[in-house]
């Protein structure tokens, strides 16, 4: 507290301090919604570049009834992704459902974390389960391999990055099975 300033003028500066505090915080969140935009508009135009896989899932027994399931391959939307975000931002987790979640990292992307992101979104997307959500089968560390050098991932660097997802928990790797890690 300044001997120099009364009460009254420390709480005529207070009320300068709080206006500015909320003209800021305004433009925080106009700054943040025009980023929420930008990385939304890049998502959705890889998923209209990369389009959905449709398949017959069933067929009534007089085949009147055909029953179709689209879905997008995740794994081709990842790289879409990674490779179209604004700089300094990259894909940093990828869930079974879905969900990606992308990080501003403040430095520019590297080919690992790309790698990284890819292959857990084939991890999810190649892993079958049965209507208990029991795991009926899993893809082979060749095959999840393979597809990562179809999306642009060198061979080295794959195998790389998928041992050290195993390293660190996102993924279990079993009798050449990959399998995601139950608490990613």
């Amino acid at each position: 507290m300044s001997d120099d300033e009364s009460a009254h003028e420390r709480m005529q500066r207070y009320e300068s301090l709080a206006e500015t505090e909320r003209q800021y915080r305004g433009e925080k969140r106009t700054v943040l919604e025009e980023v929420r935009s930008e990385l939304a508009a890049v998502v959705e135009a890889a998923v209209e570049r990369e389009g959905a896989n449709v398949t017959v899932e069933a067929t009534s027994n007089d085949g009147t009834v055909q029953t179709l399931i689209a879905r997008l391959d995740r794994a081709a939307l990842i790289a879409r992704v990674a490779d179209e975000l604004p700089e300094g931002f990259t894909v940093k987790r990828v869930r079974d459902d879905g969900t990606l979640a992308i990080e501003w990292s403040r430095r520019g992307t590297s080919p690992e974390q790309r790698a990284s992101a890819i292959i857990q979104a084939i991890v999810n997307e190649q892993l079958v389960t049965d209507a208990d959500e029991l795991i009926v089968s899993a893809p082979t560390r060749a095959d999840v391999i393979d597809r990562a050098v179809e999306l642009g991932v060198s061979r080295d660097l794959a195998g790389d990055r998928l041992q050290r997802l195993d390293d660190i928990g996102i993924v279990d790797i079993e009798d050449g099975q990959v399998f995601p890690d139950g608490d990613s």
